[in-house]
């Protein structure tokens, strides 16, 4: 689960970090943090520090100071390699908590609820950061062994099929900085941990447009996904089936794999999506 953070916004400035000071000095520590979120979601290429100063009129090491704390929790994340910030994937939940206007899991749920009785699997709606799977919600599924995840759960993409989808899909970036890890994490003995094996089963991904994971996040569970798109054509997330092995096998069921692309699908259209 995520990190609970122990400090607000608003809270007195702890001795290491300095209280704001610089342009608008009135202005309350909150609500500098929600400028800098705000400039970030309009530039989905990312900002930097200089440049944040310059929209926001503010000197850098204080928007320095909010990027670092927003950073440590998770509403923004960083590129190594330009150095530029964007927003991170505790905004997908906080956004999803704070509006009923554009709630995925609503404006998909008869979808979705076709798809689990269908399957009777465990649906899952999941999205992501750099380097991990975030779970957004899911409905239960059917069957008689019943996979529950909890909204926040995150998982790294190497070892989900919703990561693999991710990985096929997302923008260039976020798959080269993914591999250029070297050796990635492990959770089974079935986790894919060879950056070449990983790179050739995402353009297997890409090719056929779903991904499995069999036993390579859990012993006896497997995972079929499919991706989720905006109206832009860019990744929002992903839809997949999680349940045991027995009802997932290695090889999956073709009527599975074909009712999972029909949603990914209706959702996509749904968000305004055409192919």
């Amino acid at each position: 689960m995520p990190r609970q953070n122990t400090r607000t916004p608003g809270d007195t400035p702890s001795p290491e970090i300095p209280a704001d000071t610089g342009a608008e000095p009135g202005l309350p520590t909150a609500i500098v943090s929600l400028k800098v979120i705000e400039a970030l979601a309009a530039a989905p290429a990312g900002l930097g520090v200089t440049r944040l100063g310059e929209l926001l009129g503010m000197p850098k090491a204080r928007i320095h100071r909010h990027l670092s704390m927003l950073r440590e929790h998770g509403y923004v994340d960083q590129d190594p390699r330009s150095n530029h910030y964007r927003v991170g994937w505790q905004m997908f939940l906080l956004g999803r908590a704070c509006t009923s206007r554009f709630d995925v899991m609503s404006l998909a749920k008869p979808v979705l609820e076709r798809l689990r009785d269908q399957v009777g699997q465990t649906v899952v709606i999941a999205t992501y950061s750099d380097n991990e799977v975030v779970v957004i919600d899911f409905l239960r599924g059917t069957a008689p062994v019943e996979i529950s995840l909890r909204p926040g759960t995150r998982f790294h993409h190497n070892t989900v099929a919703q990561g693999k989808v991710v990985l096929a899909f997302a923008p260039d970036r976020v798959r080269q900085q993914f591999l250029a890890q070297g050796t990635l994490p492990s959770s089974t003995p079935r986790s894919i941990t060879d950056p070449d094996r990983l790179r050739a089963e995402i353009e297997l991904v890409r090719r056929r447009g779903w991904a499995d994971a069999p036993e390579e996040l859990y012993i006896g569970i497997n995972a079929l996904a499919a991706p989720l798109l905006q109206a832009n054509g860019e990744l929002f997330g992903t839809v997949a089936i999680i349940g045991s092995i027995h009802y997932l096998p290695g090889t999956p069921d073709p009527a599975h794999v074909q009712a999972l692309l029909d949603t990914s699908q209706q959702i996509s259209a749904l968000m305004g999506y055409h192919a």
